[in-house]
């Protein structure tokens, strides 16, 4: 019988075993996690703090026994495994309750070990009232902390969608919420002019933003909380600290096989997801992904993309023939009353890549003006102004500015000119969208700008 082991049990995990099942019903496949939970929506978890999403339970969409029953796959939680034999096709597995270690065989092995949170490096770190937010018991761990000592002033650090989001958790909790920043502006992946937008939205929330500063250290009281965090801006008080600065592939395991890695430090696998170790898969945050628009890897941790990728690995590993070609940073935020996509390219990213970058900036109607609802939706495009394509994209503003993102990425993602966006049929009705849609406005304000 053959059997593909899957490591790791978040995101991409689960994604690949069970495609890997459905793919070969014949095959055996195991997945080991080295948590207690498994398939966790970690994305929904500032919705759960801030008490929007009531029940967090609701946040486990498979628990172990459920998709062994459901899918066919043997699940073993708190088991990590720790290192591969690519010669012999065999994974050491640690039982971490009782500390044995077991050898498991495998005729296809799928690594999906996710991401870690980048750490500050500095004294106090480990303090009681320190988190990240990148598993369930970080959740669960702020949540019971808010709850029993009552914190009335947070600190947020690093201003990427993560520190967005927690802003906005915290302050609908009441507390009083700075936010430390290395950059002159939040969210630095975006255009200029849409994280000035942002940062205005913060503080129209009464979001203190700390701009251009640097994390000198924690002083932590005798009963191990910080107090105070002192930067080069000033001294900040403390009741609980959340850092959001990044994350970075975890690749140890696949050191342990002389596993491929890239330029972001992630692993590198062809268009099967498989990586340069005979019968070795890989799939999510562990990888990095072939941008579409470069033609060059770039990390990009996202769940959507550790879903197609995983899926891709798992088919494969069974014994299919599926690819994967690529893909465009697809990413969007809520920000209090605003919401934010980037799609494609940036400025910089553009000009490292040698585009020649035109950008094109409106605003228009979200649907008729006279429309109750009525709101606006500010559109830049990063035009490539030799080939015309669009390569990059911010949308700003009320909920439908999001599916107007998502034109623009199938836009991006299929190399479309301005002219080809331009002559898109779109929708036209008045509760929806104004007779010229503020995609189409975007595209013809760009053909002048050509």
């Amino acid at each position: 019988q053959k059997r593909i082991i899957v490591v790791g049990g978040l995101a991409a995990g689960p994604s690949a075993a069970a495609k890997a099942k459905r793919t070969n019903p014949q095959a055996e496949v195991i997945m080991f996690e080295a948590g207690e939970t498994i398939s966790y929506g970690i994305c929904e978890t500032p919705y759960a703090i801030s008490g929007v999403i009531q029940d967090e339970e609701r946040l486990v969409t498979f628990t172990p026994q459920r998709l062994q029953e459901e899918k066919g796959i043997t699940v073993k939680t708190l088991h990590k495994v720790e290192k591969i034999q690519a010669t012999k096709k065999i994974v050491l597995v640690r039982d971490i309750k009782n500390q044995a270690v077991v050898e498991y065989e495998y005729h296809k092995l799928i690594l999906a070990t996710g991401s870690k949170p980048k750490r500050l490096h500095i004294s106090g770190e480990d303090a009681r009232n320190v988190f990240h937010l990148h598993k369930r018991e970080d959740a669960l761990g702020i949540m019971s902390f808010i709850k029993n000592e009552k914190p009335k002033t947070a600190i947020v650090i690093g201003a990427g969608y993560i520190g967005m989001e927690m802003c906005e958790a915290l302050r609908t909790l009441g507390l009083d919420v700075t936010l430390i920043h290395k950059h002159r502006l939040p969210m630095s992946v975006l255009e200029e002019e849409t994280s000035e937008r942002i940062l205005q939205e913060l503080e129209k929330n009464n979001v203190h933003f700390i701009s251009s500063a640097e994390i000198e250290g924690f002083q932590v009281g005798k009963d191990n909380r910080v107090k105070f965090v002192f930067t080069n801006k000033g001294t900040f008080e403390a009741d609980i600290v959340l850092t959001g600065i990044g994350v970075a592939p975890n690749i140890e395991l696949a050191k342990t096989a002389r596993v491929q890695l890239g330029a972001y430090g992630g692993i590198v696998t062809d268009e099967r997801q498989m990586t340069n170790v005979d019968s070795i898969y890989a799939a999510g945050d562990c990888c990095e992904v072939k941008n579409i628009v470069t033609g060059k890897n770039l990390y990009i941790p996202l769940a959507t993309l550790a879903s197609r990728c995983a899926w891709v690995a798992g088919e494969n590993a069974a014994g299919g023939r599926e690819t994967f070609k690529g893909a465009i940073r697809s990413l969007a935020v809520k920000v209090f009353d605003i919401n934010v996509a980037t799609i494609g390219l940036n400025s910089e990213e553009a000009k490292s890549a040698r585009f020649s970058v035109v950008k094109e900036t409106i605003t228009a109607n979200s649907r008729i003006a006279i429309m109750p609802g009525n709101s606006k939706i500010t559109i830049t495009l990063l035009i490539d102004r030799k080939s015309k394509r669009v390569i990059g994209a911010n949308v700003l503003g009320c909920n439908s500015a999001m599916y107007r993102a998502n034109i623009l990425g199938v836009a991006i993602q299929h190399k479309m000119t301005l002219d080809e966006i331009s002559r898109l049929d779109l929708l036209y009705a008045p509760p929806f969208s104004p007779l010229w849609d503020p995609v189409l406005v975007a595209a013809n304000q760009g053909k002048k700008r050509i």
